[in-house]
């Protein structure tokens, strides 16, 4: 769940920054966009187990992971 979530905090990055602009970016590269969703939601999971349950840190640390991960491909579809 915070994986999923995490996902949709990043997805909303971009338009927060650029824009409406970033519709028609996302039009053309949300198969990318879209693979990022369960590794997420595994990257959540995977940490959650780490940090030996522990939720605070597991939620940070997810959401700063999905949303590097999520910024490098961003970055890497600009060019």
């Amino acid at each position: 769940m915070v994986g999923f979530i995490s996902w949709l905090f990043a997805l909303a990055m971009p338009m927060l920054i650029y824009g409406s602009n970033t519709l028609f970016f996302f039009l053309y590269t949300w198969p990318f966009f879209l693979a990022l969703m369960p590794v997420a939601v595994v990257v959540g999971i995977a940490l959650h187990s780490l940090m030996d349950g522990k939720l605070r840190y597991s939620i940070v640390f997810t959401l700063v992971t999905v949303g590097i991960m999520f910024g490098a491909l961003f970055m890497w579809l600009l060019g």
